[in-house]
């Protein structure tokens, strides 16, 4: 595996092993242990050799569709290996309850509130906090982001509205006498929800928590909690939950996406087909397909450049190219590919051109070659 991928491996690792000492599903990684079998059962080469699309074409009752419902049996729960997948998992998990977390960790769960979604108070909106709910910031930090960078740079704000819930979370689960000695810089949090403009943020203080982010979407480990006590979403999806709450919150000049009932509405919400650019009703839509958006609007917040810009902004911007490439993610399952791959050349299950062939899949998301 080359150093570009090693270094993605590093962070993903970590939870392909603390998967295995987990006791409840909140601990849980079914998708490196699904490799895993398949690789014991098929060889390295044929395991990984299917495209991601194969899996999800599995999962989703209609994988072209941002709407999709996903699938209760996917075929692989069929397949002679699959009940000592379950076995292997900690946790006694249930085969309904295995294909959830997949479903969760691969993005292909939606946030309809009442449903998918408990809504919290603070946002004026249940779309709107639906979508910050799901991305797991609070109501304050949401608010005050969006405040600092103005909507037309709201892609950029949740990426540090993220940063800030991660920063709030490290605090209260870490006694004032540690942070230090962790790194945890509290007065960060401070300062940023005190400024009133972005000038006033530092480059430090900037800097800080984009690294916090960075250091999240290289090394996420699932079956993490969130504040909210559910499964944690992969840092890019929360990203993007949080992006599309500030778009519906900015508002539709025409009629809104969504139906009251949180169905799209026929002929204004788009239907993420090329060409396509009517917004989506994001509640509707899976994690991957708001994740698709997000990278698209992120890319064209980006290209907008005042005339006059303020040095707040410049800052902001020159991070926010560095955080755009890591959450320019097109598949979780691919980089576990790598992980799992690596591990198994130890193990002696897998040689070194086999895992090769898995990191290079890997290195084309996080590594493109550069135009």
């Amino acid at each position: 595996m080359n150093r570009c991928s090693r270094t993605i491996a590093a962070g993903v690792a970590v939870f392909v092993s603390q998967g295995a000492h987990a006791t409840t599903a909140i601990g849980v990684d079914v998708l490196s242990h699904l490799q895993r079998e398949r690789v014991a059962r098929v060889g390295g080469a044929t395991a990984f050799s299917p495209p991601e699309s194969e899996l999800l074409t599995q999962l989703l009752a209609n994988p072209m569709s941002p709407y999709s419902e996903t699938v209760e049996e996917p075929d692989f729960t069929n397949d002679v290996d699959w009940p000592e997948v379950l076995a292997r998992l900690p946790g006694n998990l249930s085969s309904a309850s295995a294909v959830a977390v997949l479903n969760w960790d691969l993005g292909l769960t939606r946030a309809r509130p009442g449903r998918e979604v408990g809504p919290r108070n603070g946002y004026r909106d249940p779309f709107v906090a639906a979508g910050a709910t799901k991305g797991d910031v609070d109501a304050d930090i949401f608010w005050h982001m969006v405040d600092l960078t103005g909507f037309r740079h709201s892609a950029r704000a949740a990426t540090y509205a993220v940063a800030m819930q991660v920063l709030r979370e490290q605090v209260r689960a870490t006694a004032p006498e540690r942070r230090a000695l962790l790194g945890i810089d509290e007065k960060v949090f401070g300062r940023v929800m005190a400024a009133r403009y972005l000038d006033q943020v530092s480059s430090y203080d900037m800097q800080y928590l984009s690294i916090l982010v960075q250091h999240r979407l290289i090394h996420w480990q699932p079956g993490g909690r969130s504040s909210n006590g559910i499964r944690a979403l992969p840092t890019a999806f929360r990203v993007a939950r949080v992006a599309a709450a500030y778009r519906d919150a900015q508002g539709y000049i025409s009629s809104y996406p969504c139906k009251p009932d949180a169905t799209p509405r026929e002929g204004h919400a788009g239907t993420g087909t090329e060409g396509d650019d009517r917004p989506l009703c994001f509640v509707a839509a899976t994690d991957r397909a708001v994740h698709r958006w997000y990278v698209d609007e992120a890319r064209r917040q980006a290209a907008w450049v005042p005339e006059r810009e303020h040095s707040g902004m410049q800052r902001l911007a020159e991070l926010a190219g560095v955080l755009l490439a890591l959450l320019d993610l097109a598949s979780l399952a691919e980089v576990v590919e790598a992980v799992v791959a690596d591990d198994l050349v130890t193990a002696e299950a897998l040689t070194p051109v086999e895992a090769d062939m898995a990191a290079e899949r890997a290195d084309r998301l996080f590594c493109p070659i550069p135009e």
